[in-house]
């Protein structure tokens, strides 16, 4: 697949998992376990997520809000769990003050 082509895939699988509101974008990340590193992916037409931490969701939540924070270089405080923090691999993840424009050039890999 050519790098264009690629990237086109990607932000069209991007475009399925954001949605814009006033207090920012929020983000669809399925959560799996990876017990050698984290990192986002993606499969099936999904985000993914893959933590060492999965198997406890308070560590996961804290992972993926360190590692969105990081890989986007915003701080922590404008990152929210809004969907799926108690528990459950679907997350929808709330990016404060942010464009979907922004978040689709600063995300690892789009």
């Amino acid at each position: 697949m050519a790098m264009d082509e690629l990237r086109e895939y990607l932000l069209k699988i991007l475009d399925k998992n954001i949605s814009e509101t006033s207090d920012g974008v929020v983000l669809t990340i399925r959560v799996e376990e990876d017990p050698r590193e984290n990192y986002l992916t993606v499969e099936n037409d999904e985000i993914v997520f893959k933590t060492r931490d999965a198997g406890d969701n308070s560590r996961c939540n804290s992972s993926l809000v360190g590692y969105l924070s990081t890989s986007l270089k915003l701080p922590s405080s404008r990152i929210d769990i809004v969907h799926g923090s108690r528990g459950g691999y679907v997350k929808r993840v709330l990016i404060m003050n942010t464009k979907k424009e922004e978040l689709e050039r600063k995300l690892p890999g789009f």
